[in-house]
């Protein structure tokens, strides 16, 4: 499948082509970005190469390219990771209930509604490449895959997270409608073997349909 913006492409990945890794290293060799994430940046095309072949195979895991011209490359990556009882963006969330640690103005019950289909709902994770940066660009990408969980996936809600120090990637959710909920401080992200702070956040279906007729609106331009 292949979604279309304004200025993108979201694109199956090509798995197994080395010009498709040589491009993926080119951004995710950037510490910048994936200490950010939660992962260690590339150190070779080989190991983009087995990234492409063994981490980019989730079911609905894209390549985000530029729609105009013709540079099919890679320029970041978008992805709806499916659910589960045991998920970590939803075990912060129910710990949160649980200790009454939701932010102020959160509404506890529409929460609770959303954790109740939370098995089949979709976490965001997402990155793009750093000449990109500041464009508006990731919310074009991330308003585009909301919409697509929504409309054709059948979620009830999209959950996120960011760390608390990278505000950009929170603005990012926040221009695409997702509400911060709860926070959680000193979590372990085993890939970087670091803890941060991080921040939660959610759309539900009624909230994207109370908005998806402006989408430009809220890609931050």
């Amino acid at each position: 499948m292949r979604i279309t913006t304004e200025r993108l492409i979201l694109r199956p990945w090509k798995h197994g082509d080395r010009h498709e890794a040589e491009s993926l290293f080119r951004y995710a060799s950037d510490p910048e970005i994936g200490i950010r994430c939660g992962w260690m940046p590339h150190r070779n095309v080989e190991e983009s190469l087995n990234t492409l072949d063994n981490v980019f195979t989730g079911d609905e895991n894209y390549a985000i390219t530029l729609r105009n011209g013709d540079d099919d490359r890679p320029i970041g990556a978008i992805e709806l990771k499916k659910t589960g009882p045991d998920d970590h963006v939803g075990e912060f969330v129910r710990e949160a209930i649980d200790r009454h640690n939701l932010f102020a103005g959160v509404d506890e019950n529409e929460t609770k509604r959303a954790l109740a289909h939370y098995d089949g709902d979709r976490v965001l994770g997402y990155w793009i490449g750093r000449p990109f940066w500041g464009q508006g660009m990731m919310s074009e990408a991330l308003w585009a895959m909301i919409r697509h969980a929504f409309a054709n996936l059948g979620c009830n809600a999209v959950w996120g997270g960011h760390y608390v120090e990278n505000p950009a990637s929170g603005k990012v959710m926040e221009h695409c409608g997702m509400q911060a909920v709860c926070r959680k401080d000193g979590d372990y992200f085993p890939l970087i073997d670091q803890r941060h702070d991080a921040m939660v956040r959610v759309i539900t279906k009624e909230e994207w349909e109370r908005n998806n007729e402006k989408p430009a609106t809220r890609y931050g331009r």
